[in-house]
């Protein structure tokens, strides 16, 4: 049973958690979230070990979309270097105790398979998105390397694609359930990707690669190339939707890889569409600096539209003083 009293956050938690209660009744209903798991509990997060969910090890990351004004985030749902086999158990736990739907059996039984098959880094993460209409969950399970194609299992339609047809540099990476529309996506990774593979991926979900192509280059602003991409490693990801309907096509690009540091991201976003991107620059305008390579950011998104320029989207970490200590500065980055 959760607690719905007022969360109190430890003294670690007050450098970011007055960003949540700047959006009131919704950044309050998150926070008890975080709070109840052991995020933000005083005794919990703060004896964790450092989360893979962000590059600079804090156990939260927030989002934005330009596409999704409500406020959303992923957390960890329990301590980073613990056994994470039982992760996708807790989080189905946490999302029925909220009133969300789990994934069906049947899915889940591919899920249990796949972690099987190697050792996992995190297991699982929770999604939190709180809308005027309530809280929404979103389950996202680690598939590790050593897992077969699970394309025609996840996928009974076919609406994914296979690793094979995607060439041996692919691999899928984690598959995501909406615990409110029952919808799974199913994410990859492409190594040494160039533009030669947009057309590919964007046939399945037809829509139109040189729009994607163009977007890339407008976010980065790099001349395009005839074969390059800005990062190594392209993302993907397909949303199955229901009987008859196309899947959902949204590349992903390492800020980090993309751009170097949290200031040229910054920069680069809000020229870009940053202004439809609610509540970001309040957060970014206020992180500290980080040093070693290191980055708030994580990937952007941009989630491909028959006939319209791509949604663009990003995570950032949620900013704990506590893990900059030997690493960060004090003072915010300086974006302008």
């Amino acid at each position: 049973m959760f607690n719905f009293s007022p969360a109190i956050p430890g003294r670690s938690d007050l450098d970011w958690c007055w960003y949540l209660r700047r959006h009131g009744e919704a950044g309050e209903a998150l926070e008890r979230v975080l709070h109840n798991i052991g995020v933000m509990d005083p005794g919990g997060w703060a004896a964790w070990g450092r989360s893979q969910l962000t590059a600079t090890g804090a156990p939260v990351e927030m989002l934005f979309s330009s596409g999704q004004p409500d406020l959303q985030l992923t957390t960890e749902v329990a301590d980073p270097i613990t056994d994470p086999t039982s992760r996708v158990a807790e989080v189905c736990r946490i999302m029925r105790s909220l009133g969300a739907k789990t994934p069906p059996s049947s899915l889940r039984d591919v899920i249990s398979a796949a972690q099987g098959t190697g050792p996992l880094r995190y297991g699982a993460w929770l999604g939190l998105r709180q809308s005027s209409d309530g809280l929404h969950c979103t389950l996202s399970a680690e598939l590790p390397a050593t897992a077969s194609d699970l394309s025609d299992l996840i996928c009974s339609d076919g609406g994914c694609p296979s690793i094979t047809d995607l060439g041996d540099n692919t691999k899928a990476t984690m598959v995501s359930f909406d615990g409110t529309t029952g919808q799974v996506t199913l994410h990859f990774e492409m190594q040494n990707a160039t533009r030669r593979c947009l057309p590919d991926l964007a046939k399945r979900a037809q829509v139109c690669p040189e729009v994607l192509s163009m977007t890339i280059d407008s976010i980065t602003d790099r001349p395009a190339s005839t074969a390059a991409l800005p990062v190594s490693t392209l993302g993907f990801s397909y949303t199955i939707g229901g009987a008859g309907a196309l899947p959902i096509l949204t590349l992903s690009l390492s800020a980090i890889d993309a751009f170097g540091s949290d200031a040229k991201t910054a920069r680069r976003i809000k020229r870009f569409d940053g202004q439809r991107l609610m509540g970001y620059g309040a957060l970014v305008d206020n992180l500290p600096l980080m040093s070693g390579g290191q980055c708030h950011h994580g990937r952007i998104g941009l989630t491909a539209r028959v006939n319209a320029a791509p949604q663009l989207s990003i995570g950032v970490a949620a900013p704990w003083s506590c893990l900059f200590d030997d690493n960060s500065a004090k003072d915010p980055i300086p974006i302008n």
